[in-house]
């Protein structure tokens, strides 16, 4: 029991309270419940064997996966003139590229499935997509839908963004972009597709051994090496290297 208790608080990164309630959705049908003053004192404790473990599953290499298997996807706000604006983000799990940023009106099935349409139209049909549990994503409507055109939903536990983690890394890289600059009086979805470009085509990742999103989707490294061009934009915030495929 305690290695899970620590297990959840080393992936989660909450506190006692939060751990000690998703704890007890996790494993109270098979009669296991923890206290938040036990998950405290545990927590307490073995701070160095939870930071050990964050380590490790910070730099445990994700598992690979076929291109266009899988797609994460999930919707995010940022504040803009001072509302609030609404994005839907879909990532391929296997090549890591951005399939769509798009500013949305509202959180409605059927707003969501016409951006799904779009995408499937572009980039063609994956066999999951996992999402979180909102109720725009989880509507009888848009399973109906997703059902007819052969696609699997894999529903992310509640309160566990990181069992979609491929998206939520997205929106991490996006917002830590995106403050850095007023966007006000800006055409915004321009600016989305600005960043979506660099995101796939020049920003080399990490987890694809130094390769871009595009170069794994299309399952060849750019080869035209003399050809690349210094790309900047965001005034300044969004360069590096482009390599023509």
């Amino acid at each position: 029991m305690i290695d899970k208790v620590l297990a959840l608080a080393a992936v989660s990164g909450y506190g006692a309270g939060k751990v000690a309630q998703l704890f007890n959705q996790r494993y109270r049908h098979s009669g296991d419940s923890v206290s938040k003053t036990f998950v405290y004192q545990q927590m307490k404790t073995q701070q160095y064997q939870i930071q050990v473990l964050r380590r490790k599953l910070k730099h445990q290499p994700p598992k690979s996966m076929p291109v266009n298997h899988s797609w994460g996807m999930d919707l995010t706000t940022v504040t803009l003139n001072p509302r609030q604006q609404l994005f839907l983000g879909i990532v391929d799990h296997g090549s890591r590229l951005n399939l769509r940023l798009q500013q949305v009106s509202s959180k409605h099935s059927a707003v969501i499935m016409l951006e799904l349409v779009q995408t499937i139209r572009q980039f063609g049909l994956p066999k999951f997509i996992r999402h979180d549990n909102e109720a725009c994503f989880c509507s009888h409507w848009l399973k109906l839908c997703l059902t007819l055109l052969g696609i699997k939903q894999q529903k992310s536990q509640v309160a566990c963004p990181w069992q979609n983690g491929r998206i939520e890394r997205f929106f991490g890289t996006f917002k830590q972009m995106f403050r850095q600059l007023d966007f006000n009086g800006c055409q915004l979805q321009h600016e989305l597709e600005i960043y979506r470009s660099w995101y796939n085509h020049v920003r080399p990742h990490q987890n694809l051994n130094g390769l871009t999103p595009a170069e794994i989707w299309l399952g060849r490294p750019s080869k035209n090496q003399h050809h690349a061009s210094w790309v900047s934009a965001w005034h300044g915030v969004l360069c590096g290297y482009y390599v023509p495929g």
